[in-house]
């Protein structure tokens, strides 16, 4: 179900791959793909925008913006298994 909601933008042209936001982003919304950042899928963008102060190149925003609801049991899942994946590869 689409929902209005606020949901960060991401200036491709402005971004310099640093991955500042994507540490910033608790939600684990933001992946580095190809050199830039990347909101890899609306569903876990919470739309408070942490991660924007973590921009040096001042590359991200928010944006009111029709789209699937915040997911935050898709957020937990994702986190629990990047934590399981993280502890594997140690």
């Amino acid at each position: 179900m689409k929902v209005k909601r606020n949901i960060i933008k991401i200036e491709e042209e402005l971004c310099n791959g640093c991955g500042l936001c994507a540490k910033g982003c608790h939600e684990g919304a933001l992946q580095i793909i190809d050199g830039k950042a990347r909101l890899i899928s609306e569903l876990y963008c919470d739309g408070l925008g942490a991660c924007i102060g973590d921009c040096p190149m001042n590359a991200i925003s928010i944006e009111e913006k029709e789209v699937e609801a915040y997911d935050e049991i898709a957020v937990i899942k994702r986190i629990k298994q990047k934590e399981i994946c993280e502890s594997i590869s140690l």
